[in-house]
């Protein structure tokens, strides 16, 4: 057995000593840059490059965790991954967030609509989202103490001064802030696991471009009580009935925040596998799982 991943940095490393004891070949790509732009961006080169591995390493089985990378199916292996459609659910955080609210999430309030790197100050904790695809590809969370100024101008420097619409959303007062993980494939879902989640979750203090830190620092799982856990859980129903109409072989997360009045408030769709989260199991039943609906968790999170 031949297989070939392409995800983000610390994801699928765990998965590596289940494959060498399968004696199965393997090749993981991750964080690589083609022509000064990393390949989890996606885009035409990207893909050109990614094909061209695909075919250098001719495998059984591709897997493919990022979302950005958008390839397609192919008669000489079999193939897990993203459609471009399901990918845009974690990518184009406005239309998802209107469709959120469709599938009966509450949504936090909007106090700006803006470019990236033309945010304005507030004096309380906001989260500035891209409204489409930009080279983050996430949520950034904005404390009053936060320099915007310097914010700004990163973005803008990075982004060579091109204009990424964005918009800006108000901290909220939750209870707990919770996480649905779940497994889309072929045409069906399944639920993996429901937590909370404590502590800061801001990964992003520094500004710079150096925002690849460990955000599992003061970060701990917890049990949602009964009532919590009724009311995330049949919100993630009602999303993942939506969701899974868009296709796709792949594992992902839910994010929201619940209310003491158990108000469910939309956060996020990741369309991929968390980082920092530990394989158990058998690496044969994991790849099954993207072809049969079983609703086993494979990873675990251990912050």
């Amino acid at each position: 057995m031949r297989i070939l991943l392409f995800s983000l940095k610390d994801t699928y490393e765990s998965l590596i000593p289940e494959l060498e004891k399968k004696g199965y070949a393997y090749k993981l790509i991750s964080n690589t840059n083609v022509e000064g732009r990393n390949i989890y961006l996606g885009g035409a080169k990207a893909v050109e490059w990614a094909e061209k591995e695909i075919r250098k390493f001719s495998p059984d089985i591709v897997v493919n965790n990022m979302p950005p990378l958008i390839l397609s199916p192919s008669n000489d292996y079999t193939y897990f991954g993203n459609t471009r459609e399901s990918a845009n659910l974690e990518l184009c955080k406005w239309e998802t967030r209107q469709r959120a609210s469709e599938c009966g999430f509450e949504l936090p309030e909007v106090v700006a609509e803006c470019n990236m790197h033309e945010m304005p100050k507030f004096p309380y904790t906001t989260f500035l989202k891209s409204k489409s695809q930009d080279i983050w590809c996430q949520a950034w969370k904005v404390t009053p103490e936060r320099d915007v100024d310097l914010q700004n101008k990163m973005f803008k420097d990075i982004n060579e001064g091109a204009s990424f619409p964005a918009y800006v959303e108000r901290g909220m007062d939750f209870e707990v802030q919770a996480y649905t993980k779940f497994r889309i494939s072929n045409n069906s879902y399944a639920i993996t696991g429901i937590h909370g989640l404590r502590g800061e979750v801001d990964a992003y203090k520094e500004i710079d471009s150096k925002v690849h830190q460990d955000w599992r620092k003061s970060t701990w799982l917890e049990d949602l009580n009964p009532d919590q856990y009724k009311v995330f859980r049949e919100k993630s129903e009602s999303w993942l009935d939506y969701a899974v109409t868009l296709g796709g072989n792949y594992e992902g997360t839910i994010g929201g925040g619940i209310t003491k009045d158990l108000k469910v408030y939309w956060f996020e769709q990741n369309s991929r596998l968390n980082t920092f989260e530990d394989f158990t199991g058998d690496v044969d039943l994991w790849l099954k799982s993207f072809a049969e609906k079983t609703e086993e968790s494979f990873w675990t999170a251990h912050f």
